[in-house]
């Protein structure tokens, strides 16, 4: 990448997201690094969400599928960014979350995704150590090479690579925006894990309980969802639009 201050798209699906939107692109408006454009991809709310995405001047795209791969593809078609930032409505992101990722690609244009981990809050107990454990674990396995679990929402990535392997399988919903684009990505070119990206998240995805949510969230529809869509290559377990 010769271009020292590339150009950088953020990109958000949303649905029904008036309640977290805010503060989210509130946290954009305080980056030190200014050449990025917001890309908010939206599939129907029916809430106050594009008017609020409107007020920060983020650019609003209609997305007609409900998964969250098939908003995030959308929005990256819509995106003339460099370097494409996965975000969520609902985390608030460091004021040097974008000047981080783009000191990691300029160090080597070998970089096709950069990749971080998350902090939550306090309460429940269970989700802030079993994250916090998560991380610290992806964290060490990048110190050998070795790329393990981060989030969607702090997943960069180079866009011509991206373009390269064809996008997001939108087919695959529970990890296609996360497993399945970062083992293809991998074949493109380098991934690395920044300890230094650690946006803030919401705890709203723990309020089903802590059996629900590790059982049937993540084993059941996370996982054994992803390995399903990739043996038939078509959704068998679908989740909400938003999680």
């Amino acid at each position: 990448m010769k271009n020292k201050r590339p150009s950088i798209s953020v990109v958000i699906p949303t649905l029904n997201e008036e309640k977290y939107l805010s503060r989210c692109l509130e946290s954009f408006t305080k980056q030190t690094y200014k050449n990025f454009e917001t890309i908010i991809s939206d599939g129907h709310s029916t809430d106050n969400t594009v008017n609020i995405a409107k007020k920060y001047k983020a650019t609003v795209v209609i997305n007609p599928h409900p998964t969250i791969p098939s908003a995030r593809q959308k929005g990256v078609e819509a995106s003339s960014g460099e370097i494409i930032i996965g975000a969520d409505a609902d985390t608030y992101y460091p004021s040097t979350h974008i000047e981080y990722i783009v000191e990691d690609f300029l160090k080597d244009q070998h970089i096709v995704a950069v990749v971080g981990g998350a902090r939550f809050p306090a309460h429940p107990w269970w989700i802030h150590l079993g994250w916090k454990t998560v991380y610290s674990i992806s964290a060490l396995l990048s110190k050998v090479g070795i790329v393990g679990y981060f989030p969607a929402f702090n997943f960069s990535f180079r866009k011509d690579a991206f373009d390269k392997i064809g996008g997001y399988n939108t087919y695959i919903d529970y990890g296609g925006d996360e497993l399945d684009l970062r083992n293809r990505l991998e074949k493109a070119g380098k991934i690395i894990y920044d300890p230094r990206l650690s946006p803030l998240s919401s705890n709203r995805r723990t309020k089903v309980g802590f059996f629900r949510f590790v059982f049937k969230e993540g084993l059941i529809d996370y996982y054994l969802s992803y390995v399903l869509a990739k043996i038939f290559k078509r959704p068998i377990i679908t989740g909400k639009p938003v999680r």
